[in-house]
């Protein structure tokens, strides 16, 4: 990247090459925080329907609980972001879901405050996606967008995996270390944007102005879904719903299965998501790599290999172990499917809806994964159980491959 040409960079085109990806690491090190505290009910699943008693059901409603959320924030964040910039936005992001997570540790208690400061944190967490995948495409040239921006969907995995870690370690003897990880770097993240992250404010207004001079074309959600951007969009909505419904529907329920279901202790359990989750970091670099190099639509094979790995996954029992971690691992890589969807979702949309498109259509689809997970955790408490509800996600997978092959492949177009 010695060699990239900044005549084609929209933001901070005076940066060195240094400093550019010092802002870079600044956002990476909020977004992995932001993909941490994804991690938390999965991780204290067990504490939760354990120790204070919840039931599947209101564990999977807390799930739904933070997707409303994430709705809620998305479209606000996006709107927030074309008036005052990503920049401002994203440091407020990362203050609230920062703080509202910390009433987790001294109400962990009580369900109800459980769905309120979900439901604030979803808030946050759902704008910070749209924001930091912005913020990286203004930063860095076309070439380089779904590499870069894959590498940020990494850390989903790496956060997953050291969730994980702190949980093998510590779950059984101070749980709250899981919660405090999540909490002050995200702090210290904030603080870095505000140092070394360049201020797209006066890009944003430009963009708006440009905008403006054309009758009804101002960066608008309503703008935005027009003619044939919206049937784009609701592909790309149901696209996220079955990538949402198929992940979460299956790895918020899994820490609980493995436990309860076939005896694994929490520091085996806490190996299993490590694995899984350091075969989704090569996954995201490996998808990210062919996503650049052979277009964006290539990746859907990992789909593909998520919804096939989940029904041998449930015929495992702790006598194979060991190939438990197998499969966890392929799992894990198939994953690495979506670390393209930044660069590709801003791709399917004019440039101009560059702060809404990626934010807008990754996080809408939380619409179905939270009406999809409830009624996962409602069959569990169902006499069918946990074993039975946990093979449906792999449907969703394979769904989502048939809704991909109907968008078009951005990458041939700018050649």
């Amino acid at each position: 990247m010695k060699d990239i040409n900044v005549d084609s960079i929209e933001l901070g085109k005076t940066l060195s090459l240094p400093k550019r990806f010092l802002a870079y690491f600044s956002i990476l090190l909020l977004y992995f925080f932001y993909t941490y505290n994804f991690s938390l009910l999965g991780v204290l699943g067990p504490l939760l329907t354990g120790e204070y008693g919840f039931s599947q059901t209101q564990f999977s409603f807390l799930f739904s609980v933070q997707s409303w959320g994430l709705l809620v924030g998305t479209l606000v964040a996006g709107s927030l972001s074309v008036r005052f910039g990503k920049k401002r936005v994203l440091m407020v992001l990362g203050l609230v879901f920062a703080f509202s997570t910390i009433a987790h540790i001294f109400l962990v208690g009580s369900y109800h405050s459980w769905v309120v400061f979900r439901f604030i944190a979803g808030m946050a967490l759902g704008g910070t996606y749209g924001t930091c995948i912005g913020l990286i495409v203004d930063l860095f040239p076309a070439e380089y967008r779904g590499r870069l921006t894959a590498v940020a969907s990494s850390l989903f995995a790496v956060s997953g995996a050291l969730a994980g870690w702190i949980s093998s370690r510590w779950f059984d003897t101070n749980w709250t270390i899981v919660i405090w990880a999540a909490i002050i770097p995200a702090l210290v993240a904030v603080v870095m944007i505000l140092l070394f992250v360049p201020d797209d404010l006066e890009l944003t207004r430009s963009r708006n102005e440009a905008a403006g001079s054309e009758k009804s074309e101002k960066p608008s959600y309503r703008n935005m879904l027009k003619g044939k951007y919206l049937k784009i969009a609701i592909i790309c909505i149901l696209l996220s719903g079955m990538n949402f419904s198929g992940y979460s529907g299956f790895t918020q329920f899994v820490p609980i299965y493995l436990q309860d279901g076939i005896g694994m202790s929490a520091g085996q359990w806490g190996q299993m998501i490590a694995i899984q989750n350091i075969g989704q970091f090569c996954g995201f670099l490996i998808f990210g790599f062919i996503g650049d190099k052979y277009g964006r639509k290539k990746t859907l094979w990992g789909m593909l290999l998520c919804g096939l790995m989940i029904p041998i996954y449930m015929m495992l029992n702790m006598d194979m172990f060991a190939l438990f971690n197998v499969v966890a691992f392929l799992f894990g890589l198939g994953l690495g499917y979506s670390g393209i969807w930044g660069a590709y979702y801003t791709e399917l949309f004019p440039e101009k809806y560059r702060s809404m498109s990626a934010g807008f259509c990754f996080n809408m689809g939380r619409i179905v994964s939270s009406i999809v997970v409830l009624f996962i955790g409602i069959v569990a408490d169902s006499g069918l159980g946990l074993r039975f509800s946990l093979v449906i996600p792999a449907v969703f997978f394979f769904i989502g491959v048939i809704l991909w092959l109907l968008l078009p492949e951005t990458l041939e177009k700018r050649k």
